[in-house]
């Protein structure tokens, strides 16, 4: 009688499982037909007044790179993140790393966190909490809002779409390091921290598009912690049309991430459930392919607890991509992008009463983001460029408390809207390079409630000119140097601002969240950069950048209390200053062996006149040193060897000498090891084991979480390149 019950509990979760997920994918195909219309609204808009020049047959010397006259090797050298455009990676101003596709396959994300992606680079101090949580990590010196996340140039969630994003679509990835905040808008993200500025930098994840050959591939992987993943990618071209797709899925028991009587207090294993599925298309408008239309899907499904019976979560995560790229002339060529991203969570609260922690409520939050630009680039002279136009978003905003008589309360419902317009050159010369660009942002909010209440100022408006400029000089094909400068202008969050609890919740026991700051001003920011990069003997590549940011006013999330897990966003008094380098070697000696070595230093101090206590500390969450070494060795009869090794720094996790906490998570060393097999000329068997936190180091992390140690994963992957 027990089992037979337990099959029809069983059963009912199936069930209810399988109804929630099917009304998600019919919300997905909601969003998908509503974002069309306004995208096909928004093209038109842009493109009518080109209509006469399109139907002209241009005689005007070529002046855009075409990709398929380039080599692999002169293919792995075009970037488009520092223009919106390819261009070579010798010609722009701005440092930029790629990560392959070929890369990332050697990466072992530890987390299933694509910020783990980047984290071997210079700069990029990633700190994924657990594999149901965000990155909390730091770049260029400064906190994660510093550096926007993109997909194709149109920006997305630094904090929760890495986490739903599947990696199956991801082409390259372009990492920016440096000012970008010309070309590329604040993102308008709500929560966590709150918006984020391309102050440091940008990442800007490149999705596959064109498919040349048909190809499927199947993964099975099992892991540390019961853990299976099953996904399956299939891509194929008819004719004009390109469609690439793919599903996966993830079960764990995983384990307990909390530090010793942490406020996680996990009772069990935090198990959880991951489902994510993509889907991109391309189509051709035209024969000569000078015209394409591109769309690009993610939905992930996240559901679990947190290691206690009643403390269950549910994520869903959606995003959306609709592109225009064509060429109005052979020197003139106009992109239009416009994009969906929704958030949903919620997560169940507890008391303990008896000994036994019973349910307390459901909180949870919506985010919904429309991101919208469309751009015009113009080569002219000796191929240079003018980039030209303007960018728009609309968020919305809201959280809520769901009481056990299932009452539902709201405590924030806002809206934020930004409208932007830029322009930048880029003047070429034989040896030299010039930069110089702005931006007018226009920023508004509107306030329905903050912690349940009515606020009396119910709108908030900004408006602001942002500059930018660079420069690089080739002394030989193989020396040049650069510099960089910019600047930005950031808000505070409606989460900064609201909190998710009240300011009566501070110090109260398990009330965790984030307390309100409804004072909060916005902040100013400036960036500069100057370095050198010189190819010597056998392709031995030595780069070298000095950084200085500056921020006034700057916004930091600091911890109020360690248990309750509460934070606060605050202004730090005064000028913020961050400065130091990144230097990086990497050589591929051979086809069988390259290596890759960095070392980062950053000096950041927040200044406070009126606190002697805040004044001269670090700021929270940003290493004084970290590096990286890696390498990769290919053996006879197709076996591979990765190994890559990342030494973090020191960090606190507040702005104030007497209470905060130190944390040091010192190595962290991962290894892939991989043997493939030529079934036939179409067909391949890649068996693999990855290996996380090799010497088992469970460091400690801010708000009493703990890295798990050494675990292992170990699969499979069979691919067709035919169906």
């Amino acid at each position: 009688m027990v089992q037979l019950f337990e099959v029809r509990k069983n059963l009912f979760i199936f069930f209810n499982y399988t109804k929630n997920l099917c009304k998600q994918i019919s919300f997905f195909f909601e969003a998908i037909s509503s974002l069309l219309i306004y995208f096909l609204f928004s093209l038109l808009f842009f493109i009518t007044p080109f209509i006469k020049l399109l139907a002209q047959d241009s005689t005007e010397q070529k002046s855009n790179i075409d990709f398929y006259e380039l080599s692999l090797e002169q293919l792995s050298k075009i970037v488009i993140t520092a223009s919106k455009t390819p261009q070579s990676i010798d010609k722009i101003t701005q440092k930029i790393d790629v990560v392959s596709e070929k890369d990332i396959s050697k990466i072992v994300m530890g987390n299933r966190n694509v910020a783990e992606l980047i984290q071997y680079l210079p700069g990029a101090s990633v700190k994924v909490l657990s594999r149901n949580d965000v990155n909390w990590g730091a770049y260029g010196g400064i906190g994660t809002k510093y550096n926007t996340y993109m997909i194709q140039g149109l920006p997305i969630d630094g904090f929760m779409d890495p986490v739903g994003l599947s990696i199956m679509g991801i082409q390259r990835i372009e990492v920016q390091r440096g000012p970008a905040s010309i070309l590329y808008s604040n993102y308008l993200s709500q929560d966590f921290a709150g918006n984020q500025s391309p102050l440091a930098g940008t990442v800007n994840i490149i999705v596959k598009e064109d498919v040349t050959t048909p190809v499927t591939s199947m993964d099975v992987e099992y892991g540390s912690y019961n853990t299976y993943k099953a996904k399956v990618f299939h891509a194929n071209r008819f004719g004009k049309f390109s469609v690439l797709g793919g599903l996966s899925y993830e079960n764990s028991d995983y384990t307990n991430y909390g530090t010793t009587n942490s406020w996680l207090n996990m009772q069990k294993n935090p198990e959880y459930q991951k489902i994510k599925i993509f889907l991109g298309t391309s189509y051709y408008l035209d024969t000569q392919e000078k015209h394409k239309l591109t769309f690009y899907g993610n939905q992930s499904f996240q559901l679990g607890d947190f290691g206690r019976i009643n403390r269950e979560f549910d994520f869903k995560y959606s995003l959306i991509n609709l592109a225009y790229s064509g060429k109005i002339t052979e020197k003139l060529k106009l992109n239009v992008k416009a994009g969906l991203r929704k958030y949903y969570r919620d997560w169940q609260e507890d008391n303990e009463i008896n000994s036994v922690m019973v349910l307390k409520e459901t909180d949870g939050v919506e985010q919904t983001i429309l991101p919208f630009d469309a751009a015009f680039s113009y080569h002219h002279l000796n191929n240079s460029l003018l980039s030209v136009g303007t960018d728009f978003q609309h968020a919305s905003y809201l959280t809520w408390i769901k009481t056990l008589e299932n009452e539902k309360i709201t405590g924030n419902d806002a809206s934020a809207n930004q409208l932007g317009f830029y322009i930048q050159e880029e003047y070429q010369l034989e040896n030299f390079t010039l930069r110089g660009g702005g931006r007018f942002n226009i920023i508004k909010y509107e306030i329905n409630k903050f912690d349940r209440i009515t606020p009396e100022v119910n709108s908030k408006d900004w408006k602001v000119f942002l500059w930018s400029y660079g420069a690089k000089y080739h002394l030989s094909e193989k020396v040049f140097l650069f510099t960089n400068g910019g600047s930005s202008f950031l808000t505070p969050g409606l989460k900064s601002l609201g909190g998710t609890l009240s300011i009566n919740d501070i110090y109260v026991p398990n009330k965790n969240g984030q307390l309100p700051n409804p004072d909060l001003k916005p902040e100013n920011g400036m960036g500069f950069d100057i370095g050198a990069e010189i190819v010597l003997f056998n392709d031995f590549d030595v780069s070298l950048r000095l950084f200085n940011n500056i921020i006034n006013d700057a916004i930091i999330d600091i911890v109020i209390s360690e248990n309750p897990s509460q934070t606060k966003s605050i202004n730090a008094s005064g000028n913020t200053t961050i400065k130091g380098f990144e230097l990086s070697v990497k050589q591929k000696i051979d086809e069988n062996f390259n290596w890759f070595a960095n070392v980062t230093y950053t000096n950041s101090k927040m200044s406070n006149s009126v606190n002697s206590d805040q004044d001269g500390v670090e700021i929270p969450f940003v290493p004084e040193f970290m590096s990286n070494l890696g390498f990769t060795l290919s053996l006879p009869y197709g076996l591979e060897f990765n190994a890559m090794l990342h030494l973090g720094g020191i960090i606190y996790d507040s702005n104030t000498k007497i209470n905060r906490h130190s944390f040091n998570s010192k190595e962290l060393l991962n290894i892939v090891a991989s043997k493939e097999f030529n079934i036939s000329n179409e067909n391949k068997l890649n068996l693999f084991i990855k290996l996380y936190n090799v010497t088992n180091n469970k460091y400690e992390m801010p708000w009493q979480f703990k890295d798990p140690g050494i675990n292992f994963t170990m699969g499979l992957n069979l691919v067709f390149n035919t169906f």
